[in-house]
């Protein structure tokens, strides 16, 4: 094999600690292994707001009690109303392309920094993020059988 060195430092796969805009790319509907709880997996892109470094950064919405109130900040910064004690479906096709901030902290895992979703944070005021599809208000129903359970590289 032949190469030419370079003096370039390696690349960095996380930002540092602060807040970004990020874009969901994938997002699909699974159950969370450690609760049986229906989840959506996301897949966020973050980027630095000179546009010079971007990451990508995973992030799970687990149906459950304990959970609720990082599903209600999500939907706050998506722009929703979010009513106490409305049933909802959020749908993970639905949240595909769309652009929201969130608050990133860096943490370490088996020696690389990785960024993790710490906050979802409001729209900003006149930022036009306003929701493009409300959600839908749903009656509980029993959980869907047809879900699959993703790798067991996932955390919940």
């Amino acid at each position: 094999m032949h190469y030419t060195s370079s003096n370039e430092a390696p690349k960095s796969y996380h930002l540092p600690a602060g807040d970004y805009s990020v874009t969901i790319v994938e997002a699909s509907e699974t159950v969370s292994r450690s609760t049986g709880a229906d989840m959506i997996k996301l897949t966020l892109d973050a980027e630095s707001a000179d546009g010079s470094q971007s990451t990508k950064v995973f992030d799970y919405l687990v149906a459950s009690a304990s959970s609720a109130w990082k599903i209600d900040a999500f939907r706050r910064a998506l722009g929703h109303e979010v009513v106490q004690g409305e049933p909802v479906e959020l749908a993970a096709e639905d949240l595909i392309g769309r652009t929201l901030r969130a608050r990133l902290k860096v943490e370490e895992f088996n020696g690389r920094a990785n960024n993790k979703v710490e906050a979802w944070l409001a729209p900003l005021v006149g930022s036009g993020n306003a929701p493009a599809l409300a959600p839908r208000a749903s009656a509980p129903t029993a959980p869907a059988t047809t879900k699959q359970e993703d790798s067991a590289n996932e955390p919940f």
